[in-house]
């Protein structure tokens, strides 16, 4: 009985090890809301890493983390980093008063790195209020495992997603 059991089970690890590396690796999520704002109100709060602890998510998910701006904190160039359970660095590649930004992002497990992109962009509606969508994609970098980490990485990553836009449109509605 314990034979079969331990049979049952070195098989289903075989298979699941052989699935892992046969999915896709790439994942890609965005999440949006609708703020009663224009771009003009909206853009210094996303487009100046100063002005982020007022809507960002990520340091209430892990508060402990240290937060470092670099040099730049407004434009292409505009860089952060952050040490922490997590950590890694982003630098923005675009940063548009009308349309928003994007930003190259790197994260650091140990070693390893896995880098994303990832954009805020701003779509104006005829009613002057604004669609804001955040999203991110990339390649989870890990044999095996990477494809499940993919599949799944939505679950975790579009709640956050949706809590820094929410927090993002209570800032830019009250302003």
């Amino acid at each position: 009985m314990v034979k079969k059991v331990l049979l049952a089970l070195l098989a289903l690890i075989v298979v699941l090890v052989l699935l892992g590396t046969f999915l896709s690796q790439h994942y890609e999520h965005s999440r949006s809301v609708v703020i009663q704002a224009p771009p003009e109100k909206i853009f210094p709060l996303i487009g100046d890493l100063k002005a982020w602890p007022a809507w960002e998510p990520f340091s209430k998910e892990e508060p402990e983390a240290k937060i470092t701006l670099g040099e730049k904190t407004t434009g292409v160039g505009a860089s952060q980093s952050w040490i922490g359970k997590t950590s890694g660095h982003f630098t923005f590649t675009e940063c548009d008063p009308k349309t928003g930004i994007a930003y190259d992002l790197i994260f650091v497990n140990g070693e390893r790195e896995s880098p994303a992109k990832s954009w805020i962009h701003m779509n104006p509606r005829p009613d002057g209020s604004t669609e804001v969508v955040w999203g991110i994609n990339g390649e989870m970098n890990m044999p095996v495992i990477g494809g499940y980490f993919a599949k799944f990485s939505d679950r975790m990553m579009g709640p956050i997603f949706e809590r820094g836009l929410e927090q993002l449109k209570v800032v830019a509605e009250q302003k």
